[in-house]
């Protein structure tokens, strides 16, 4: 009777084991690897993107590791553009941790105001906190040393300065450059030995030449690498010039699902990613270099992207799943390239594919034709410059001129303002589109000069 029970206990035992194993078989087939593989290489050659590196990770193992196109190896690093912040705040936590630094302390107790803002008393009311959240009130596009605290203070304003500051907090409470320290305190603990935190080091660790996208044609070509700090500062490292490989992101993203491993404590994480503030009321939050949502996906979902002159990224931390990924690409494509990261990142992260339609060639051949179109116009404005007779003064030749000579290069020369956007910050991350208009807008105005200078000596030869 015994030896029954014993023998039934067994067989129930073995098929428990066989239903679950036949259950872990049908999760890990759910996610087809293979066949996302293959999607992603068809993304990379129908958006004309030079190299792609990603990968996928648990807290334990790498569970999906690919490069495509130019990228040869998955430790080859990029420039992994506002992806850098999380490293800052990471640094920052360390610091808090050891007590070196108070994160609701005012930021003029580490760093002398004097020396960044446009009035130093802003800076009394702005914490490391502030900071961290971008909530200091500095606005999008104010440079270090002209800073000032706006009336959005207390509000999430995204803004490079405030971790061009954190990187200066760090350098003065550890007494080491910015490199020295996310080297010694991050990079060596994790293993990453391809990333870094300079252009120098970034080139001896094989960094991937990146490509600017000019009408629709890639170019390779440095990125406008920072240099250090000063005043008039908008990028800089901490904000968004780290360098780093998917492979070195994957140990980098590991440490967050293993709650710190031994680089913080899980409390330094838990603030990380989770004390945050309302962005879009409340369509999502930021915090410390993440952004959190709960509504974007099928389940929570942690994220930050990363975009420089020449190089895109992002990455994902599916804290339910407890699995995160990161794309890396080594090309900046304003219209097409930089919209499909989510579509790629979609599947690996188990979510559906929002197959897009191949808009490459007709969004890149729109602008490419009113490009032509306001060459064509320039040309023709030389052409009429000296071809100007009193005779021909008619009310319908005026209108055209004030259009062609006035409105026109008026219009040209206010798209920074109608985008809001400065015209700097434009010639960093659309140049081909700055050249064009800023070339016409130029062609026009001095044509229209000579068409008056012209019209005035035809007119007094007319009454000689």
């Amino acid at each position: 009777m015994l030896s029954n029970k014993i023998l039934w206990f067994v067989m129930t035992m073995i098929l428990c084991l066989a239903f679950c194993g036949e259950i872990v078989s049908a999760t890990e087939k759910s996610v087809d690897y293979e066949a996302i593989s293959a999607q992603i290489a068809r993304d990379v050659e129908e958006n004309h993107i030079p190299g792609m590196a990603v990968c996928v990770v648990d807290k334990d193992e790498v569970i999906f590791e690919e490069t495509y196109g130019n990228c040869i190896s998955v430790e080859q690093p990029f420039i992994i553009g506002s992806m850098s912040k999380s490293f800052t705040a990471i640094s920052i936590m360390q610091l808090q941790e050891k007590g070196r630094i108070d994160l609701d302390a005012s930021i003029s107790q580490y760093i002398d105001a004097s020396e960044w803002f446009i009035n130093p008393t802003d800076s009394n009311e702005i914490t490391i906190r502030d900071l961290l959240n971008q909530t200091s009130g500095i606005d999008t596009y104010q440079t270090l040393g002209k800073l000032e605290r706006t009336d959005s203070y207390g509000t999430h304003v995204y803004a490079n300065a405030n971790y061009g500051l954190l990187g200066l907090i760090i350098e003065t409470v550890s007494g080491m450059s910015y490199e020295d320290y996310v080297t010694e305190n991050i990079f060596n603990p994790l293993g990453m030995d391809r990333s870094a935190a300079s252009l120098e080091k970034a080139k001896d660790n094989g960094l991937i030449e990146g490509y600017r996208n000019y009408f629709g044609i890639p170019v390779a070509g440095e990125a406008d690498y920072p240099e250090a700090i000063h005043n008039g500062t908008w990028t800089n490292v901490p904000a968004g010039y780290i360098s780093s490989g998917c492979s070195d992101m994957g140990k980098y993203l590991q440490m967050y699902l293993n709650d710190g491993e031994d680089i913080v404590n899980e409390e330094s994480i838990e603030s990380v990613l989770y004390d945050n503030v309302s962005v879009n009321n409340g369509s999502y939050y930021y915090g410390m270099g993440w952004m959190y949502s709960e509504k974007m996906y099928s389940q929570p979902i942690l994220w930050h992207a990363g975009l420089v002159e020449n190089y895109t990224s992002n990455m994902f931390i599916l804290p339910e799943e407890g699995i995160a990924a990161v794309v890396l690409a080594n090309m900046n494509d304003y219209l097409v390239t930089n919209n499909i990261i989510g579509n790629i990142i979609n599947p690996l992260i188990g979510e559906e594919r929002n197959d897009l339609p191949d808009l490459y060639l007709i969004l890149h051949g729109v602008i490419d034709v009113v490009c032509i179109l306001l060459c064509t116009l320039s040309v023709y404005s030389i052409s009429r410059a000296f071809h100007c007779k009193n005779k021909e003064r008619t009310l319908k030749a005026t209108v055209l001129d004030i259009m062609v000579y006035i409105l026109v290069p008026i219009l040209l020369l206010c798209i920074p303002f109608m985008v809001n956007t400065p015209a700097r910050v434009l010639w960093l991350f659309v140049k081909d589109l700055c050249i064009v208009i800023y070339a016409n807008a130029t062609i026009l105005i001095l044509s229209g000069v000579c068409r008056m200078i012209f019209y005035k000596k035809e007119t007094n030869a007319e009454l000689n």
